[in-house]
């Protein structure tokens, strides 16, 4: 997945939908149970996966099924992963050309986790809104 990521950020859409499906299979295989983690990979966190790589190429569609997926399945032990979720929907008002209004939800849902729940990866992908 995460070479699927680089294509996606390179804007080579073609490899990124081929390596998400070669990820799926992969998961099949191999995905984590349903425990409550950080570390644990069930489908609901594959699927946040794909809703970063579907915002990051523009598939709507595509990152709106894997949001309704998480949100379906998300844990409430775990808000850190339905702030991802929500700066993901601020990537795509972004990529959709509301640079403003895209950013400022990003900004708000990362501001609504407490502080010291804000990880690195969460402050890249606000660096990334920001910038995109």
């Amino acid at each position: 997945m995460g070479k699927a990521h680089v294509a996606a950020l390179r804007g080579d859409s073609r490899t990124a939908l081929e390596l998400l499906d070669e990820g799926r299979r992969v998961f099949d295989a191999a995905g984590s149970d349903d425990a409550q983690s950080d570390y644990a990979v069930p489908w609901w966190r594959f699927n946040v996966f794909i809703s970063l790589m579907a915002a990051r190429l523009g598939e709507e569609h595509l990152a709106l099924q894997a949001q309704d997926e998480v949100s379906r399945n998300l844990p409430e032990s775990l808000p850190r992963f339905r702030t991802h979720l929500e700066m993901h929907r601020g990537l795509m008002l972004v990529r959709a050309g509301d640079r403003e209004g895209g950013v400022a939800y990003a900004r708000a849902a990362l501001h609504a986790l407490p502080a010291e729940k804000h990880s690195l990866t969460l402050r890249m992908l606000m660096t990334e809104i920001e910038g995109a």
